[in-house]
């Protein structure tokens, strides 16, 4: 099967900070690009930003498909998620032509490094082994915490929590030429600070994890996939609630001390990862087969000013008619991929799991879009933040994991 993977780093010219609060880059941002050169080719594009809209996506699928010769819909954009990244912001949210230059330098920089990433990926294209590895990972938890107020988002949770480290190592000639980390959790240690002055510009700890393996295994790229995350979170975070050591939480703030526990955890991550590797190993060999299917799920309204939202014991869901949504999936032998744009949840993850027919399912988040909070039935039930949220409405996921499931049998 021929390989080849690319990695090339977003440069921000002179005087782009300060911008959205962020004061400067503590750690470089990256593109990496996974690619399956074969007769059903497959390019996944690896983006160490918050979110992208799906016009965005829309333009850079165009790029990545034209540079290696696939159809757009082989590509697929993943944004690792970590908060600490500057957004293309839509027209609404800016108010000055400087603004809007931001936004254009930063679609540039992004274009540019989705370039050399794609190039880099497709010109190193050769024969390679794909083993799937899998261990754990205990540098995240649930996220979810009760206040006396109701419940929202903190660290250390005590909620059920997937520690699976799925590792996919790429081998040619005996050497290590790619490794993909998959984990059901968002990397937010730093989000909201990182500076005395403001936020810092960085991967995040995944991203930290994946310099180090880089340093580890030279030539080689890392690149993370986030999963199901949308109710998980890193056990120590830089900004919000905490356990306050007393039974209760508290909220927080450590600006510039919450780089070290970033890069603490990136580390543990790397080591986890070498950990994996270090065990079984399962060689993944076949047809590359790709399929998507789209249905409409039941929406609600939300509010979109986050800063409105607090906890609370009850709410109210007012219907909003229908939301159409996309599945995407790649399966590789005994591997099976879903990508979806919604932040997905614990619950909806097993039943996703549990409903396949695949002996290894992972579900990957924010795929060619974003969609904001999908939450299960109990999020709606205690009125947790992934309900509160969201623009769809109660019974939306359980109706995800009908389709997918159906999607994978077919």
């Amino acid at each position: 099967m021929k390989i080849g993977f690319g990695r090339s780093e977003m440069v921000f010219p002179r005087g782009f900070f300060p911008t959205e609060g962020f004061v400067g880059q503590v750690h470089p941002l990256y593109v990496r690009v996974f690619f399956i050169d074969e007769k059903e080719p497959f390019a996944l594009v690896s983006i160490e930003m918050t979110s992208l809209a799906d016009e965005e996506c829309e333009k850079l699928r165009k790029e990545a498909a034209a540079l290696l010769g696939i159809a757009e819909s082989r590509v697929w954009i993943s944004v690792t998620h970590t908060f600490s990244a500057p957004h293309i912001l839509p027209d609404f949210a800016l108010k000055t032509e400087e603004e809007r230059e931001r936004r254009e330098q930063l679609r540039r920089v992004l274009a540019d490094a989705v370039r050399g990433a794609a190039l880099q990926a497709g010109k190193e294209a050769a024969e390679s082994a794909v083993l799937l590895h899998q261990g754990e990972s205990r540098t995240f938890a649930s996220r979810d915490i009760e206040l006396p107020e109701g419940w929202w988002i903190g660290c250390g949770g005590e909620g059920p929590s997937d520690p699976t480290l799925t590792v996919l190592e790429v081998r040619r000639n005996d050497e290590v030429k790619g490794l993909l980390l998959h984990l059901n959790t968002q990397s937010s240690v730093l989000d909201g600070t990182g500076a005395a002055e403001g936020k810092c510009v960085s991967g995040d700890y995944v991203g930290v994890a994946c310099m180090e393996l880089e340093k580890r295994y030279p030539g080689a790229a890392a690149m993370f996939l986030i999963g199901a995350g949308g109710d998980q979170a890193p056990v120590k975070r830089g900004k919000g609630y905490a356990p306050d050591g007393r039974g209760g939480y508290a909220e927080i703030d450590l600006h510039e001390e919450s780089l070290p526990i970033a890069e603490a955890l990136g580390r543990q991550l790397a080591g986890e990862t070498e950990d994996a590797l270090r065990g079984g190993a399962a060689e993944l060999s076949g047809e590359v087969k790709t399929a998507s299917r789209t249905f409409r799920a039941p929406a609600k309204k939300m509010n979109r000013n986050l800063r409105e939202l607090k906890p609370a014991h009850a709410c109210a869901w007012e219907l909003d008619g229908e939301k159409e949504q996309t599945i995407e999936l790649f399966a590789l032998g005994r591997l099976a991929v879903l990508g979806v744009k919604p932040e997905l949840t614990y619950p909806t993850l097993r039943q996703i799991q549990a409903a396949s027919p695949y002996p290894v399912t992972l579900v990957c988040t924010l795929i060619n879009g974003g969609a904001k909070y999908m939450g299960d039935q109990s999020a709606y039930d205690r009125c947790m933040y992934e309900a509160v949220n969201s623009p769809f409405a109660p019974g939306a996921a359980e109706l995800l994991v009908r389709e997918a499931a159906s999607l994978m049998k077919e």
